[in-house]
């Protein structure tokens, strides 16, 4: 029976290393023509967010308060329309806004093409409305307690000046504007050009070519966690940097928008301590004492902490109190 077994086993054994020599073959002869639709599928992927946001960013971050979306109060128009004035931005730049339940605006698009960019207003930019204490809000699946003095710092967070909401507003549209969206794009494919490069030219000047394929196998591997790993620090390390560069460019404005500034990341740290307190033992882990986010992945920090973002925007709006000291 045992021996029966194992014939039955040959055919698909073999089977298995054509199939796989085949597709090797297959993979040599147009890597390529493989090479160039995997870069161009990869910055697509990323990029195609940003060619329709109107559609996906309003399913993903539209605001139902009765099963019905919130169309954009007068005063949030007003209140776009005043920041993209101030940025001075040009008529032929297609800008659309509606009402988010997020509660940081949110945007994405590209001004200059005829899809045009779409940012999302938080509703607590209305203010009593969203924060009313007979209101039920649920957040991770617990109900707010307004009357709790985690409620009330979280009411009091929601609670922007108008310094302050045009900052994270103009933060907005000062990204949608500089096109980063793109450069966000480009380290995927580049990672796998250079992964695939220095895998090809080290197989062969080690002579691996000539080798067990087995071999080169496990340098493939090898070479897949490298470049993965370089794409996590080079994606991590641009975010950190266009994050600082908005929030510098945004509050050279003017004195008003660096105070809002400090204003908006105070009341962010503020919103995060009042739910890692709301929220418990989960809140513990998902914030720090300090306010900011806890990274979920050890080996990653994708975002600059709120508390070094602030502490820079304080720097600049001090540099403006006190011109003779900078």
């Amino acid at each position: 029976m045992q021996k029966k077994d194992f014939e039955m086993l040959i055919p698909v054994a073999a089977f298995m290393a054509s199939s796989l020599w085949r597709a090797t073959a297959f993979v040599q002869r147009h890597r390529t023509g493989l090479l160039v639709g995997s870069c161009v599928g990869l910055f697509g992927a990323q990029i195609s967010y940003h060619l329709f946001p109107d559609p996906v960013l309003r399913w993903l971050y539209q605001y139902w308060p009765q099963g019905q979306p919130a169309p954009l109060s007068p005063n949030l128009q007003r209140l776009f329309q005043e920041v993209l004035q101030d940025i001075g931005i040009p008529s032929g730049h297609h800008y659309k806004a509606f009402t988010t339940f997020t509660f940081q605006p949110v945007s994405a698009g590209f001004p200059r093409l005829p899809a045009g960019a779409v940012v999302g207003i938080p509703a607590s930019f209305l203010g009593d409305p969203v924060t009313n204490t007979n209101r039920a809000v649920v957040i991770h699946g617990q109900r707010v307690d307004w009357q709790s003095p985690a409620g009330t710092q979280l009411r009091d967070a929601l609670t922007l000046s108008h310094d302050a909401q045009k900052f994270s507003l103009a933060r907005e549209v000062v990204y949608l504007e500089s096109g980063a969206a793109a450069l966000q794009a480009l380290p995927a494919p580049a990672c796998l050009v250079g992964t695939w490069a220095l895998s090809v030219g080290a197989k062969h000047a080690l002579g691996l070519y000539g080798g067990p394929m087995s071999l080169r196998a496990a340098f493939n591997l090898i070479a897949a966690v490298v470049g993965f790993v370089f794409y996590t620090f080079s994606t991590d390390s641009l975010t950190h940097a266009l994050e600082a560069w908005l929030d510098r460019h945004t509050a050279s404005l003017s004195a008003a928008y660096s105070q809002g500034g400090v204003e908006f990341y105070e009341k962010v740290l503020s919103c995060n301590l009042a739910l890692r307190s709301l929220l418990g033992r989960p809140g513990e882990k998902l914030y720090t004492p300090s306010g900011n986010v806890i990274p979920r992945h050890w080996f990653r920090i994708k975002h600059l902490p709120y508390t070094t973002r602030r502490d820079s925007v304080l720097q600049m709006w001090r540099a403006t109190l006190n011109p003779g000291r900078s």
